[in-house]
């Protein structure tokens, strides 16, 4: 998990300058052997709150899948206000 943070952490700051992060985990084990784990994540920055999330089986997949997520709605929003400047 920290491993993970720390990697996607610093892409995401060279993105959004001055953000910071929040990640709520929820854990579903109601049945059998297996977890499922759902995730939650807000980028906070200046320019606004940007939302992802995602559940699966695999918690590394399942984190992977959030950041991945993000990343691609960092990359929307400014896309989108670059074009909206000109």
């Amino acid at each position: 998990l920290d491993k993970l943070i720390n990697e996607y952490s610093k892409k995401i700051e060279r993105e959004l300058k001055k953000s910071s992060l929040e990640l709520h985990i929820k854990v579903y084990d109601k049945e059998g052997q297996r977890k499922k784990f759902s995730l939650n994540l807000r980028a906070l920055s200046p320019a606004g709150v940007i939302e992802a999330s995602d559940a699966d089986w695999d918690f590394a997949r399942t984190l992977h899948k959030t950041f991945n997520k993000l990343m691609n709605e960092i990359e929307h929003e400014f896309h989108i206000s670059d074009q909206h400047k000109r």
